[in-house]
């Protein structure tokens, strides 16, 4: 998506709509369903320097890393800011931009919601919360109560 800093008016300018995902070269694994990504921009020229702010949004299925089946998720990305510098005669291109805030956006391991006796709504199976002898829950509260003594002692 390029952006001609000269078309912006002094009192901003709103894009919307959406763009083909294939643009953005975003490596999507087993994730389906997944065709565009909608946009809505408001973008600011001060001086040499062009904001863009504004909110990304796309739905897809994507595994449940617990159960595996595929499950529904919505891709929002509330807080899309950039500040560019404009030259007077260049195009802003916010694809690189883009990308990178789609891609750290992405679940690494996206989980259906259990109810709460732990049962999965798809597959129908329990998972039991981790045990109090929990390896990785042990070592999540060792590695927070070390950082705690840091903060006390500086």
């Amino acid at each position: 998506m390029k952006i001609d800093p000269r078309q912006i008016p002094e009192e901003g300018l709103e894009l919307t709509g959406s763009v083909p995902l294939a643009d953005y070269d975003i490596p999507i694994g087993e994730i389906r369903g997944w065709n565009s990504i909608h946009y809505r921009f408001q973008a600011h020229k001060v001086g040499q320097e062009v904001t863009i702010t504004g909110t990304l949004a796309s739905n897809f299925e994507t595994p449940c890393a617990r159960c595996l089946d595929f499950i529904p998720w919505e891709l929002k990305i509330n807080d899309f800011c950039q500040v560019l510098a404009a030259p007077d005669e260049a195009l802003l291109d916010l694809t690189p931009l883009i990308r990178e805030d789609i891609i750290l956006a992405l679940p690494l391991a996206a989980r259906c919601e259990l109810d709460g006796a732990g049962r999965c709504p798809r597959s129908g199976r329990v998972y039991a919360p981790p045990s109090q002898d929990d390896f990785a829950e042990k070592r999540r509260a060792s590695v927070w109560r070390d950082l705690d003594q840091l903060k006390t002692e500086n």
